[in-house]
């Protein structure tokens, strides 16, 4: 018996039986009389009696990404008025066109609501977002005239907004790599907030082009939450002693390490290209992808190309992203803490070991307080949520920076002295492991400066 929570059974007398608990779901919302379609046998087609149903032209799964852009291509070539749905586990996407123009779009897939496309092109606050939200909910106002009477957005801008959403619901429609799509021969007008006027044809040349590219982009941009750098920076950041020993040259998490453009020339010293100049002038290694987006009001993509001609020019690097709170923050040390005891006890030092790092944490005069109740576990490690909960009482202004500094020295005062305990060789094995398990917390390093005194 299959554990798939969409199947259904058809007993040998006809019967349908919801075996999943989504088929059952489907099922009872879809009470009422429905005609068999002929079909093949590997399929169930069922059509509701209801005779103002609209008439199904193409229906079909999707495997791939970008499989729909044939489809699309298909009915913007024919001319065909109607709706295409697309259904995956996001949810549920509506185009709707007439002669090859896109006049309508509607999504539930959250990062494609209205609310949302304002706040990722920095329209509004997420603050402000939020208040318009509840605002909305209360009056039942639509999110946009909420956002407008609250003084959050002009109506001129949010009806620029509105077009940027349907563009980025069709974007995102030809993106999905698995669900099932079905194209009706109308739409209900009713239910539009705003016609649009968009060349269907234009925007799938568009939607195939940033599919192409981004997969390209991908290579040195991973995705939206890493952080920009400019080169210059990075230089100095990598001449400042490892506060886990030695000078560690080159072991931060850089996407592309290369300070020099594809000429041979130094990134710094070359001209940035003046198209770049207004994303180049926010990389300063504490801003993502996405952040720099809400500043200059552009989505990922159109940010993403910018950068990844930013890296291929020497100008920028690309750093992975930043823990962010404590949990995140214990849980990105814990990796490298992990690797030291398991050194040393294969080393059968592991008493000797945790009795000095005991001293030293207890000679701190922070630590104990920190790691109440939290650890050390017996792998060395630390119960992130409580070290957060501890972390509320005793940090100043920044806990994250705090705390991130804590466990630095907590870690480098442990290499330190499993160092004393280890053959050379293994401490330089050691060295290198750590390092490489805290790429993402060394990669945002401050350059040299005083450190943060517990």
């Amino acid at each position: 018996m299959s554990d798939r929570e969409d199947l259904l059974r058809v007993d040998q007398t006809g019967t349908v039986h919801p075996v999943g608990r989504t088929a059952s779901q489907q099922l009872r919302s879809r009470a009422g009389e429905w005609r068999a379609m002929p079909s093949p046998r590997n399929l169930i087609v069922l059509r509701s009696e209801i005779d103002s149903a609209p008439v199904l032209k193409l229906a079909g799964e999707i495997r791939t990404p970008g499989a729909l852009c044939d489809v699309v291509a298909l009915i913007a070539q024919s001319n065909w008025r109607g709706e295409l749905q697309i259904f995956e586990e996001e949810g549920l996407r509506s185009l709707s066109f007439d002669v090859g123009t896109l006049v309508g779009a509607a999504s539930t897939v959250p990062a494609e609501r209205l609310g949302e496309v304002l706040y990722r092109f920095g329209v509004v606050t997420r603050e402000e977002l939020e208040r318009v939200i509840l605002v909305s909910n209360a009056s039942g106002k639509r999110l946009g005239e909420a956002a407008i009477e609250l003084d959050f957005v002009t109506a001129e801008e949010l009806y620029r907004m509105m077009s940027r959403q349907a563009e980025e619901i069709f974007y995102g429609a030809l993106r999905v790599g698995e669900g099932m799509f079905y194209f009706y021969d109308r739409y209900d007008e009713k239910s539009m907030l705003r016609p649009h006027n968009l060349h269907a044809a234009g925007l799938l040349m568009e939607g195939a082009r940033r599919m192409d590219e981004m997969r390209f982009f991908r290579e040195k941009v991973p995705n939206e939450d890493y952080v920009p750098v400019r080169a210059s920076f990075m230089s100095s950041v990598n001449s400042v002693r490892s506060p886990i020993g030695d000078t560690v040259s080159g072991a931060r998490s850089v996407v592309d390490v290369s300070s020099h453009s594809r000429d041979g020339r130094e990134g710094r010293d070359a001209k940035v290209p003046e198209n770049l100049a207004e994303v180049y002038a926010l990389c300063d290694g504490k801003l993502s992808i996405s952040e720099i987006g809400r500043r200059i009001g552009q989505l990922e993509f159109e940010v993403t190309r910018a950068v990844f001609q930013l890296v291929n020019g020497g100008f920028v690097q690309v750093i992975a992203p930043r823990p962010r709170g404590p949990e995140a923050i214990v849980e990105a040390f814990n990796p490298g803490i992990i690797e030291v005891h398991r050194q040393v006890d294969a080393a059968k030092r592991g008493q000797e070991f945790r009795d000095g790092l005991a001293r030293f944490a207890t000679g701190g005069g922070v630590y104990d307080a920190l790691f109440q109740g939290a650890g050390p576990l017996p792998d060395g490690s630390f119960r992130p949520e409580r070290v957060a909960r501890n972390l509320v009482a005793i940090a100043g202004d920044d806990p994250d920076a705090w705390l991130m500094q804590l466990l630095h020295e907590y870690v480098g005062f442990a290499l330190f002295h499993a160092g004393s305990l280890l053959p050379r060789e293994v401490e330089a094995g050691l060295v290198n492991a750590v390092t490489e398990l805290l790429k993402p917390v060394r990669a945002h390093e401050n350059p040299p400066q005083a450190a943060l005194q517990p």
